[in-house]
C-alpha cells in the first residue's frame, strides 16, 4: 500500500450498478455516501508492538429451521457470525482481527442446505465496508465471480446482498480465491524441483509456520542479486498470483531465463504472513499490526526474520543488489517508486522497465506514482539498506486472472532484459 504519509481513502465508486467480471469496470469515483471509509494507514498503524487481536472462533452455524448452514472451519475462513433475518434472507456478520485497520474486509464461508434453496445473504461488516467482490466455488479451489444478476452492494451502508443457491453440496464464498499457507508452500515445493531452484526454511511465524525462500540461480558464485516478498496483507490474493507468475518467469527454462540466472541470483520471500492468511485476517499478522509499516522497528518477528535472511548481502563486500520488490493489491494496478530525487542503482533502471512493459503490453495502462522516503514500508528499507532500485507492485482486486499473469510475465521478462544490459558492479 502507499507511504503512509500519503493518506488515500478508498472510496467505493457512488454508481448504480457495477459491471462486473472477472475484471472490474470502473463507473467513475463518484461522491462517497455516508461516513467516510477509514484511510490506508488509520490510527496507530505505524506503532508496530504488539497489539491484541481476536482469534476466529471456528465453528459451524445452523439454521435448523431452514436447514440452512454456514461454515467458517477452514484456513482462510472469515465469519463471525450467521443468522436467518427474514424468510429468505440471512446475516453475515464480518469482524476485522482488530482495529482501527485499513478497509480490505476479507470473508470466506461455506454454505449449504438440506434441500436445494434460493437464498439470500447480507454481508455486514464491523469496523469496515464492503469492498471485494464475492468469487464462489463448489470446492474451495476452482473460483468464479458471481454473476453481477445475483450481487448488489451498497455504497452508502457499506453492505451487499447476494443471491446464492445453495443444497446439500458445499458452496465457498470468498473475498478472492482461498489461496493459502499449504497452497502457497506447495508451490513452493513444486517450483524447487527445478535444478536451479531451492527452497530453505529462514524462519518461523509467530504461530509456528515456515517461512520459505526460493534461490533462484546458476550463478557460482553469485553476486549479483534481486529481492522479491510478497503477500505481507493476507487478503492480497491478487498480489499473490502476480508474485508467483513473477518467480516462475525468472525460473523458466528459456534462453533469457537462463543467461539472466547465469549472472543473477533471485532471493525471494513470496509469504510474509502465513499466520495471517490462515487466519482469514483482513490485514495484520497475529501480532496485530501491519508487516508493511514494521521495516524501521523491526517488532514482529516475520518482518525481523526476513530482514535477517537479506542482511547478509549488505555485508558482503562482492554482494550487489540491483532491484527488489514487494507485491500488493489494492483496488487498480499500480507501481510505487522511489522518488527520482533518490539515486538509486542502477541509474535510470526503474524507468527502462517500466517504458518496456508499456511499450510490450499496449493496452495496458502503466501507472508509476513516485514517493519519498517517509514511511517504513518494505521498498524504502530495501533502498536504505543497498541502496537499490525498489518498487511496490500493486494489483487490483479484481483483475482478470489471466491479465495478472500476462503482466507479471512481461514485468519479469523485461526486467531481465533490463537488467542484464547493465554492467557487472565487481
Amino acid at each position: 500500500m502507499p507511504d503512509s504519509r500519503f493518506r488515500r481513502p478508498f472510496l467505493l465508486p457512488a454508481c448504480g450498478a457495477l459491471l462486473l467480471g472477472l475484471l472490474l469496470t470502473a463507473c467513475g469515483p463518484g461522491t462517497p455516501e455516508g461516513p467516510l471509509p477509514q484511510a490506508y494507514d488509520p490510527p496507530g498503524a505505524v506503532v508496530t508492538t504488539d497489539k491484541p487481536i481476536t482469534r476466529p472462533h471456528r465453528r459451524t452455524i445452523g439454521v435448523r429451521s431452514a436447514g440452512v448452514y454456514a461454515s467458517n472451519e477452514f484456513a482462510g475462513g472469515r465469519l463471525d457470525d450467521f443468522f436467518r433475518t427474514s424468510d429468505s434472507l440471512y446475516t453475515a456478520v464480518i469482524r476485522p482481527e482488530n482495529a482501527p485497520i485499513n478497509n480490505s474486509p476479507w470473508y470466506a464461508f461455506q454454505l449449504w442446505a438440506d434441500r436445494p434453496q434460493t437464498i439470500y445473504v447480507e454481508l455486514t461488516y464491523v469496523d469496515g465496508s464492503h469492498r471485494y467482490v464475492p468469487k464462489l466455488s463448489p470446492d474451495g479451489h476452482h473460483w468464479s465471480p458471481i454473476d453481477a444478476a445475483a450481487y448488489r452492494p451498497d455504497t452508502s451502508a457499506g453492505t451487499a446482498r447476494l443471491r446464492l443457491d445453495v443444497g446439500p453440496d458445499t458452496l465457498w464464498v470468498s473475498a478472492q480465491e482461498l489461496l493459502t499457507s499449504d497452497d502457497v508452500d506447495a508451490w513452493t515445493a513444486r517450483l524447487a524441483e527445478r535444478p536451479w531452484v531451492t527452497r530453505d526454511v529462514i524462519g518461523t511465524s509467530r504461530q509456528g509456520r515456515p517461512l520459505y525462500r526460493l534461490t533462484i540461480t546458476e550463478a557460482r558464485p553469485a553476486t549479483d542479486f534481486v529481492l522479491v516478498i510478497g503477500r505481507q496483507h493476507p487478503p492480497e490474493v491478487t498480489g499473490s498470483l502476480a508474485v508467483q507468475t513473477f518467480l516462475e518467469t525468472l525460473a523458466d527454462d528459456t534462453d533469457l531465463a537462463r543467461r539472466f540466472r547465469r549472472r543473477f541470483a533471485v532471493l525471494a520471500v513470496p509469504l510474509v504472513n502465513p499466520d495471517g492468511v490462515d487466519e482469514g485476517h483482513w490485514r495484520h499478522n497475529t501480532g496485530g499490526v501491519d508487516l508493511n509499516r514494521d521495516w524501521l522497528d523491526f517488532n514482529q518477528p516475520e518482518t525481523r526474520q526476513v530482514r535477517d535472511a537479506f542482511l547478509p548481502l549488505r555485508e558482503d563486500p562482492d554482494a550487489t543488489v540491483y532491484f527488489a520488490v514487494d507485491f500488493h493489491s489494492t483496488q487498480h494496478d499500480v507501481f510505487y517508486t522511489l522518488d527520482r530525487s533518490l539515486e538509486a542503482f542502477p541509474d535510470g533502471l526503474v524507468d527502462r522497465w517500466l517504458e518496456t512493459i508499456a511499450a510490450r503490453l499496449p493496452t495496458y495502462t502503466v501507472r508509476d506514482e513516485p514517493f519519498g522516503l517517509g514511511s517504513p514500508v518494505s521498498k524504502n528499507w530495501f533502498y536504505e539498506t543497498f541502496g537499490a532500485t525498489a518498487v511496490t507492485y500493486e494489483v487490483g482486486d479484481e483483475n482478470d486472472r489471466d491479465r495478472i499473469r500476462s503482466v507479471a510475465r512481461t514485468a519479469a521478462e523485461a526486467l531481465m532484459e533490463r537488467l542484464l544490459e547493465v554492467p557487472d558492479a565487481s
